[in-house]
């Protein structure tokens, strides 16, 4: 799956919550008049059938197909009716349909789009019991919760790791069972791979221009800095830290000489396939793919930025959520929960198949998934940092995409040596700015 969530609609939260009230959905916020979730999920005599959206392709789709499959065979009066939508249209589509009156009855929503989206999803109230909430872990389901509602619940965390070829390593004189693990470590072994071989030597990016804020901000969090102050009001990254990682980000490509200063749509990914490319910042998403080239792989930890005071990664989750509907049966209410609720914490397949980090704790707990080829290779890791609250999410605003796309265009021209990274940072924190004042 290629994940980008900056590849997201651009959705003004102002005019979104006033076409959305013109269609009759926003009158319902804060309505939570119906009791927790049951057994069955039921909610009546009669069978009720979940229209749910995804955005999941490749082997994410699969995944979740194999799911809803599992869901349908195991309820009698529940089917989830899965419709899957292209990723770079899906939330273009999903305001469509939430502003038209057409809302699905169970919707994937990124835990970074809940600001944008959270008037017109149902709080969760009372229908998510707190033995429910409990099961989640707790710095993931910290991600669905905003101004004190419950708005989705957690599938999962998709943290950033480095992969690396560990050919490329025995190439270069490395020892591929000891990736680095701190900034002299990693700087040496991109430095030797640069020198000793005719490879790439690390790219902060898989796909594209888009990504390069994913392992900004890691870094900037590892320096102690943040993206913004702590009212979300402005940008906070246009100071010594920020302009720091940045000068870093235009070493790889000038005399540090790892990367070449082009940018490209999946240029990277593509060389890492081919092996001309050492170590790459991917999401857990990557698992598949890099299983199934020719050379071995492995993942090591990002915390390697020269300086930094704190261990971070970015991440972001998959969440399951309600969209507000006024036509929608108590009873419909109650078998989407069940929907969410089960497909959330009563299946291993989307981290054994998937490759993705579970947000329940009974299933990171499980054999089956401690057992696996995955939790061996990528997961056990992206686990200990799940647990040690080194998970960096992108602040939450409803402009959210607006000032994402502001840094990560100029961080495009800072790697690919258009601009100075002072200038480029400066002309990014203007660009944020001016998309905050828009909330």
């Amino acid at each position: 799956m290629l994940d980008n969530t900056n590849g997201t609609s651009r959705i003004d939260r102002r005019s979104f919550v006033t076409a959305a009230g013109a269609a009759g959905i926003s009158g319902l916020a804060g309505c939570s008049g119906f009791g927790g979730i049951g057994g069955s999920g039921g909610g009546g005599n009669g069978k009720q059938t979940i229209k749910y959206w995804t955005l999941f392709g490749g082997g994410d789709g699969k995944a979740m197909e194999k799911m809803v499959n599992k869901f349908n065979e195991s309820h009698d009066k529940i089917t989830i009716k899965r419709q899957r939508l292209p990723w770079d249209q899906y939330y273009d589509k999903l305001y469509t349909a939430l502003t038209g009156g057409n809302a699905p009855d169970l919707a994937v929503v990124h835990a970074s789009q809940l600001a944008v989206y959270r008037d017109v999803l149902q709080p969760l109230g009372d229908i998510v019991s707190d033995e429910t909430a409990t099961g989640y872990v707790n710095s993931i389901w910290k991600q669905v919760e905003l101004g004190g509602d419950r708005l989705s619940l957690p599938l999962d965390t998709h943290p950033v790791g480095f992969y690396y070829n560990k050919s490329i390593f025995e190439e270069a004189g490395l020892d591929p069972e000891k990736p680095p693990t701190s900034p002299k470590a990693f700087t040496e072994a991109c430095n030797t791979i640069a020198s000793e071989t005719d490879k790439l030597a690390f790219s902060p990016t898989p796909y594209g221009p888009g990504e390069l804020l994913r392992v900004y901000l890691a870094f900037l969090r590892q320096s102690g800095g943040q993206l913004l102050n702590d009212d979300k009001t402005q940008a906070a990254f246009n100071n010594e830290q920020g302009v720091a990682v940045a000068e870093y980000f235009s070493n790889m490509t000038g005399k540090w000489n790892w990367d070449k200063p082009q940018m490209s749509d999946n240029r990277w990914e593509k060389a890492f396939y081919a092996g001309d490319l050492a170590i790459i910042a991917n999401g857990t998403w990557f698992y598949g793919p890099a299983a199934d080239q020719d050379f071995e792989f492995g993942m090591f930890k990002p915390f390697v930025y020269p300086g930094g005071k704190q261990q971070y990664t970015w991440a972001d989750s998959h969440t399951l959520a309600i969209p507000m509907n006024p036509k929608r049966s108590d009873a419909k209410q109650k078998a989407a929960a069940e929907a969410a609720r089960w497909l959330t914490q009563e299946t291993n397949v989307w981290g054994t198949e998937a490759g993705h980090l579970p947000a329940s704790k009974s299933i990171l707990e499980s054999k089956t998934l401690r057992q696996s080829n995955v939790w061996d290779k990528t997961l056990s890791t992206f686990s200990e940092m799940a647990n040690n609250d080194a998970l960096a999410y992108v602040p939450r605003t409803s402009t959210v995409d607006t000032y994402q796309e502001r840094i990560s265009d100029n961080l495009a021209q800072i790697y690919s040596q258009q601009v100075s990274p002072k200038k480029g940072i400066e002309q990014a924190a203007q660009g944020v700015n001016k998309a905050l004042k828009k909330k």
